[in-house]
């Protein structure tokens, strides 16, 4: 035990850090205690792990409610996840799932924080991709923070939870997650997610994290069940997201607030709002202000499927290789958007259209935006061919 007795020191609770020994039963075991005790007599309790290498081996940590679980910081104190023993095991460092545990708005985890370690899910080698394949993957979280995590090369999303109530995601830096993501499989983000479990409000803030190279998108959520109202609450503030296939993607919410992110080099679009997800449902009522789109290799913000409205104001759209603003049906849906506003952006340097309006839309604006120097794709169509690559015009 450290100096207060409801921190322990998980040294001395039989983990060793040594990244060879297997520490993940002593974990369990541990996390099983505190917890029995949190639900005693409803006193948080803490493990502090220091800094080492933490090797966990072929199963994941079911957790409990009241225990935290806190490093010495990202490449101090790092979990590495691998699966030698068993070749089917996704292997992610704690998980608490509907499907699993029987989680539940009722059956929740409570009262918990993930702070200041390193997830390394490099050593995790699966037949096929399985999208259980997480750095972390709890479900109904009700006053969780997760914050100074670095999670890194895992198999599926690397921050995998969902319906997060009264929560916090925070400096977390998520890297080559969704590794086994060939970009049409559940999963396979930086920072995934699902909502609509708590019902039609879920206050949850993303804060100043940034996603790298993940599979599908950097930073996402996704609505969960058809008949479920999209929830309002959400906001995305100071993130970046580069590299992913799509930056950052609303999949059904309502009502979603993004501000001063960077959503740069991204390969679908940096910003998208669509029915792509895995119930079909897009988005309404966001909000997209002060952020640069800059520089994705097709479209800056691609907008579809939903009933609307949406606003986008005051941000910077450029340098993208498609069209700077799009509005289009993606998934067929043949929804007629309403309240579609696009006012006082600054759009320019896109390779086609800097606004192209291509589906159905009532009671919208597009006014105030200064559109210029667009359609810089001027070349002429193109079509070959060879052993492993076919393009067309």
């Amino acid at each position: 035990m450290l100096a207060d007795a409801r921190v322990c020191d998980a040294r001395a609770y039989g983990l060793v850090g040594d990244g060879v020994t297997n520490d993940q039963p002593a974990l369990a075991a541990l996390v099983d205690m505190l917890g029995a005790g949190y639900a005693a007599d409803r006193r948080p309790r803490v493990i502090y792990c220091p800094p080492g290498e933490y090797a966990i081996h072929d199963v994941g940590t079911v957790w409990r409610s009241g225990v935290s679980l806190i490093g010495a910081g990202p490449g101090l104190t790092r979990f590495r996840l691998a699966n030698p023993g068993d070749p089917t095991s996704p292997t992610p460092l704690a998980y608490f799932t509907a499907s699993q545990h029987g989680a539940s708005r009722e059956n929740h985890i409570a009262d918990v924080t993930f702070a200041g370690f390193e997830i390394d899910g490099s050593g995790v080698h699966l037949p096929d991709y399985n999208w259980l394949g997480k750095g972390l993957g709890l479900q109904y979280v009700l006053r969780g923070r997760f914050r100074d995590l670095y999670i890194h090369d895992t198999v599926a999303t690397g921050f995998g939870c969902d319906f997060l109530q009264d929560s916090f995601v925070e400096s977390v830096l998520v890297v080559r997650c969704g590794r086994m993501d060939n970009g049409h499989e559940w999963g396979g983000a930086g920072i995934g997610i699902g909502i609509g479990g708590w019902g039609d409000s879920e206050r949850l803030t993303i804060a100043n994290c940034t996603a790298i190279g993940n599979g599908t998108n950097g930073i996402f959520l996704e609505l969960q069940h058809p008949q479920w109202t999209r929830p309002r609450g959400i906001r995305i503030v100071a993130c970046h997201a580069e590299g992913n296939h799509f930056g950052i993607s609303d999949w059904g919410a309502d009502g979603l607030i993004v501000s001063a992110c960077t959503m740069t080099g991204n390969l679908a679009a940096g910003y998208d709002v669509s029915g792509r997800g895995t119930v079909g449902v897009a988005g309404r009522g966001g909000l997209v202000t002060g952020c640069v789109v800059d520089g994705n290799v097709r479209d800056g913000m691609s907008i579809g499927d939903t009933p609307g409205p949406y606003h986008v104001r005051g941000n910077r759209i450029s340098g993208n290789g498609g069209y700077g603003f799009r509005t289009h049906d993606l998934v067929g849906s043949g929804t007629t958007a309403y309240g579609i506003v696009l006012d006082g952006n600054d759009i320019w340097g896109n390779g086609l259209d800097g606004v192209y309006l291509d589906s159905p839309l009532h009671h919208s604006a597009v006014v105030g935006n200064r559109v210029w120097d667009n359609g810089r794709r001027r070349a002429g169509g193109a079509r070959g061919g060879g052993a492993t690559v076919r393009y067309a015009p």
